[in-house]
């Protein structure tokens, strides 16, 4: 059994990933809500991989790309957005994110269970972020982060909670 360079690098390169999404996952202190058919969609193709590995005649690179392959599609599972101690992460692999310290507002909208978030940045909306947690959780969370003159609007819809 000798594997070639490319799927060294695969191994190499999926491990890595690994270890850099759980260090991401771990600096989250609120997670954001995870779209569910992403989840599911990412979970189904992982399996089929899978199963395409193990019942496919093949050599061992190929077994082990297909193997990667899955753990590749299985990391959507592991993607963590949210908000840490000193910034907004908005995507798995941006670590560096947007410091509080640079956001000129923020629009929390209370839904039933949940909390919708967005802010601006130099006159920019970034993206909408969903959260499960209490807004007697999230605003003084928000509070102790931002600069004094970032503008915090809070609005609640009354018709869904």
């Amino acid at each position: 059994m000798s594997l070639d360079f490319l799927t060294v690098l695969l191994i190499v390169f999926v491990f890595l990933m690994y270890i850099y999404l759980y260090l991401v996952r771990s600096s989250v202190l609120i997670k954001g809500k995870k779209n569910r058919l992403v989840r599911v969609g990412a979970s189904i193709l992982a399996l089929l991989m899978f199963f395409i590995a193990f019942t496919t005649d093949g050599t061992t690179n190929q077994l082990i790309r297909n193997i990667l392959s899955a753990l590749m599609l299985l990391s959507f599972n592991l993607d963590s957005k949210g908000l840490t101690e000193d910034r907004i992460i908005t995507t798995p692999f941006d670590k560096s994110g947007t410091l509080y310290t640079d956001i000129e507002k923020i629009v929390l909208l209370k839904k039933a269970d949940e909390i919708r978030m967005n802010y601006f940045k130099n006159g920019h909306r970034g993206p909408l972020m969903t959260f499960i947690i209490p807004l007697e959780e999230m605003i003084p969370f928000l509070a102790k982060r931002l600069n004094e003159e970032t503008e915090l609007s809070i609005i609640i819809d009354e018709e869904n909670g």
